[in-house]
């Protein structure tokens, strides 16, 4: 696990938000998390993103959410992964809010014109006929 990306967020701390400072040592590896030596707060590497609140493996969530983006209904992704469907619909919730924070960070100060949006929608449509979804044979 590598300290330079992490910083410190506990608001009392005199060293907080300073990304890749020294006082960030690893606290756990197996649970991954980190600990401030400047006000010995722990804190998790998945903070900020949906694994932050769910105890499931993440990898079997990325093959849930690859499988969700592939199409797949959601009864048969159920079947396959042997959970619940009420599991797999609160991940693709939290997914959900994910996608719209990130595109809400990304996304500020854009004025697009209305030509920009029609040459971007005609892309989009463009692309959209124009892909031809392949079926690996198993």
């Amino acid at each position: 696990m590598q300290t330079q990306p992490q910083w410190c967020d506990h608001r009392a701390c005199p060293d907080v938000g300073k990304i890749g400072g020294p006082n960030i040592t690893v606290y756990s590896y197996a649970e991954r998390r980190y600990y401030c030596t400047t006000c010995s707060h722990t804190f998790h590497a998945d903070r900020g993103t949906f694994f932050e609140t769910v105890r499931t493996d993440r990898q079997v969530i990325l093959n849930v959410m690859a499988m969700l983006v592939e199409r797949h209904s959601l009864r048969a992704i159920c079947r396959l992964k042997h959970g619940k469907l009420d599991t797999t619909l609160h991940w693709l919730d939290l997914a959900g809010q994910q996608a719209a924070v990130v595109s809400r960070h990304f996304m500020t100060g854009l004025h697009p014109t209305q030509a920009q949006i029609d040459e971007l929608w005609t892309f989009i449509k463009k692309n959209r006929n124009t892909f031809k979804r392949v079926i690996p044979m198993i």
